[in-house]
């Protein structure tokens, strides 16, 4: 069918020029999506009927790299911004004897480079509403499964083909069901929740290393509170983050999901950059304050062991996932200069010296307006971010009876 959706320069000759090499080629999944609902796409997915090393070929070894082993695609550079090209793929085979080897699932997916056409590729797609192909040069969207836009229109996640086959073979797709749930305020079609319930134990043999960086994308993006409270409604939170799931129902995790909150608000409003150490740091803040026997919003008095302590509940608010060096140390130092943000005889010329302070001074400012209820900083707002504030969380359960007799601990 034929739509005029407006796309980056960049994306539209990425194409343009894979199409006049003679490779049928198309914009994928998210992009249009998020097109269609009216929102700015994070990213551009370009899916083509060229081979990894035949895209390389029409770019250039300068612009165009080869990546990956399970999925083989191509990153290809177009001025300052990079893009991921995939060629088609078909359902792939399965390969019974290495799965029953590894001990995993029968039917899950270990090698994803079974390449075939457009309508293949949209088939082996997990949702509807991501399998939406778009042609810009000729402005034709397609819809090979039937539903996609349907389900877009009225706001609903699909599995394509059957659900629990689709969780099977790749149980991370359970957590992007589950993200677009609470992004953007999707519900499941019936079929698909049933399935993702019977699922969620699967998540456990997903790769650590992938879990890994959908987390990282959740805390870089400004909806990470949305998505843990999601994933704790549906029961998935307790095999992606078991201890922040354990203490769900404790004030600490009450004040963690105010501080990512309004951590989020103010990184949609465009005044803080979408800091992954941010957002680590300020989950990790309510635990922190608790492992040093501070009521909540007291901030410690600093010892020679409290780096260590802080590093320690980092590592097990996030485990059994684990991020980048690098952002973990960064979060540790976001943390330790709370307290000395806080004194008054701080130096200021000091802590405009560390390299940490921009972040830490929003982490700090992040608290007072939600712990101490700054009046000032909650007039600073804008209506964007007080519209975003999740309401009556305690009461947010959308399956509350899988939850009812559970015992929650302390971190």
């Amino acid at each position: 069918m034929k739509y005029d959706i407006p796309v980056h320069n960049h994306v539209y000759t990425l194409v343009a020029t894979l199409q006049e090499a003679g490779y049928e080629t198309y914009i994928v999944g998210g992009a249009i999506r998020d097109h269609l609902l009216g929102r700015t796409p994070k990213d551009y997915d370009i899916s083509t009927a060229a081979t990894p090393e035949e895209v390389r070929s029409v770019f250039g070894r300068r612009n165009a790299r080869i990546i990956g082993k399970r999925f083989r695609l191509v990153h290809v550079t177009m001025g300052r911004e990079l893009f991921e090209v995939s060629t088609f793929r078909r359902a792939p085979q399965q390969n019974s004897a290495l799965t029953q080897k590894k001990e995993l699932p029968e039917n899950m997916i270990l090698s994803d480079n079974d390449f075939g056409t457009a309508e293949e590729d949209a088939w082996r797609r997990d949702f509807t509403i991501n399998a939406l192909f778009y042609d810009p040069v000729k402005k034709e969207l397609l819809d090979y499964t039937g539903k996609g836009l349907e389900d877009i229109q009225k706001r609903v996640v699909r599995a394509i083909g059957e659900a629990q086959l689709r969780f099977e073979e790749d149980p991370v797709r359970m957590l992007r069901a589950l993200k677009l749930v609470g992004q953007y305020d999707f519900s499941m079609d019936a079929v698909t929740e049933t399935a993702l319930f019977s699922s969620l134990p699967l998540l456990r043999h997903a790769a650590p290393s992938r879990l890994s960086l959908e987390l990282e994308k959740i805390l870089g993006s400004c909806y990470g509170d949305r998505h843990l409270q999601t994933f704790h409604d549906f029961g998935l939170l307790e095999y992606f983050l078991p201890e922040i799931e354990a203490a769900w129902e404790t004030p600490a995790a009450e004040y963690m999901l105010d501080l990512l909150n309004e951590r989020n608000c103010r990184v949609a409003e465009g005044r803080y950059r979408n800091s992954v150490s941010l957002a680590m740091a300020a989950i990790v803040l309510p635990f922190v304050e608790q492992e040093l026997e501070n009521a909540p919003g007291d901030l410690w008095t600093h010892t020679p062991e409290t780096g260590a302590i802080i590093n320690d509940v980092l590592e097990r608010v996030f485990s059994p996932l684990t991020l980048m060096n690098r952002m973990t140390f960064s979060a540790l130092r976001v943390l330790l200069l709370q307290p000395v943000i806080n004194e008054v005889d701080a130096d200021p010329d000091d802590l405009m010296r560390n390299r940490s302070y921009p972040h830490a001074r929003e982490l700090h400012l992040i608290r007072t307006a939600v712990f101490d209820g700054d009046l000032a900083a909650e007039e600073e707002r804008l209506p964007v971010c007080a519209a975003r504030r999740p309401v009556n969380r305690k009461n947010n359960s959308r399956h509350p009876a899988r939850n009812s007799g559970k015992k929650r601990g302390n971190m």
